[in-house]
């Protein structure tokens, strides 16, 4: 069987060809791939289920019920699904993705301006050349460039409250474009409350109170990643994005008119599905690995990938919705008497284990001591997780 992987560097699939490997920050990840007539083939999925969102905030919880069971079964046989007719107003989408395609416009330098490299938190712009130095060129090479914000406690368009001392911000934004930090924050404040909706959706697919999870996201790690990938030719082997499995509870991707797709999704047989664009503020979603443990593996974390042979640019904004930085992760539900998931459980907060494997996706990268040198306090994970030095 030929390779199927675009791997990280120094992974490949096994000499047998019967699993996909992936990044899995630092460790080998890989999925089996299974074969008809094989012990544990099943037929896998060859599409993206569509669900409709109508109903999220619906005030009878037997309608809200029947939509989590419909969520429950994508994120059970699948791990992606279309969210359709979602709270997200397609004016704010279009200004949001205006936005996006002025910013990457910019000169470099002004991007640059705003460098992950300068954030405790590596958020911020990453170049391609950034991108190039993290995870390969030639033909292990990943084309794009992206633009990170996330949750800030410092920022008084997220939070009010009372702020520990010593508390940094988080954020940068670039000079040459004030409106930038408008666009993504009127976007970001519409996107947490509808991914808070969905949390209790997926606790209710649980068994379990809509808000039984509340308490492990009372200040959730959130983050938006614009990205921008260039042009391929159809015959580049050049990945936009490497397969991967998120490190996240869930994502909510959306993916522009006008950009092309290029997102493709593993089944359980080794194929890769497309997800192409559908119209109007319909958001790719999928299950990380967050909510697989939560869910003791019910809900599966999926290997995806982009590579864009459109002929056109692509732009994507995905959302990642994860529990407080503070909290441990144990699951919430016994495991399923079929299920052969089995994970590793630790006490240590998963804002750790978060930056554990943020630092090590940019291993590579010459100047990523850089970040070893911001003085940022770890007393206290529920607030501030970020540890400022390289594990």
């Amino acid at each position: 069987m030929a390779s199927l992987t675009a791997q990280e560097t120094v992974y490949s699939t096994t000499d047998d060809g019967k699993y996909v490997t992936y990044r899995a920050g630092g460790k080998p990840g890989k999925r089996l791939i299974r074969q008809p007539g094989e012990p544990g083939w099943v037929e896998s999925f060859e599409r993206i289920p569509i669900i409709d969102f109508t109903n999220v905030n619906h005030p009878d919880i037997e309608v809200r019920r029947r939509l989590a069971n419909e969520l429950a079964e994508a994120a059970e046989n699948v791990g992606f699904w279309y969210a359709a007719n979602t709270p997200v107003d397609e004016e704010l989408v279009g200004k949001t993705f205006a936005a996006l395609e002025k910013f990457f416009s910019l000169p470099v330098e002004q991007k640059s301006e705003a460098s992950w490299m300068k954030t405790p938190g590596a958020r911020g712009y990453e170049s391609f050349a950034d991108v190039a130095a993290n995870e390969g060129s030639g033909s292990d090479a990943t084309l794009r460039e992206s633009f990170i914000m996330g949750d800030d406690l410092l920022d008084p368009k997220q939070y009010s409250g009372s702020v520990p001392e010593g508390m940094k911000p988080q954020n940068i934004w670039p000079t040459a474009m004030p409106e930038f930090k408008e666009a993504l924050d009127d976007y970001y404040s519409v996107l947490m409350p509808f991914a808070r909706s969905i949390l209790h959706l997926f606790c209710l697919a649980l068994g379990l109170e809509e808000t039984a999870l509340d308490g492990l996201h009372q200040h959730p790690m959130a983050a938006l990643r614009a990205l921008h990938y260039p042009p391929q030719d159809p015959s580049e082997s050049a990945a936009g994005f490497l397969a991967h499995a998120d490190f996240s509870s869930f994502t909510l991707v959306l993916q522009g008119a006008k950009y092309g797709s290029g997102l493709e999704v593993l089944n359980m047989n080794g194929q890769w599905v497309s997800a192409p664009y559908i119209p109007g503020a319909t958001f790719t979603c999928n299950v990380g690995d967050y909510l697989q443990a939560l869910s003791s593996g019910r809900f599966v974390s999926t290997v995806h990938r982009v590579v864009n042979k459109s002929g056109s640019e692509r732009y994507s904004l995905p959302f990642f919705f994860s529990p407080d930085p503070s909290a441990v992760l144990k699951p919430v539900v016994n495991k399923m008497q079929d299920s052969d998931y089995e994970a590793e459980y630790t006490d240590e907060p998963i804002g750790k284990q978060f930056m554990r494997r943020l630092m090590f996706a940019r291993r590579f990268h010459p100047t990523a001591k850089r970040l070893a040198e911001l003085e940022i306090s770890d007393k206290d994970w529920k607030y501030e997780y970020i540890t400022g030095s390289l594990p």
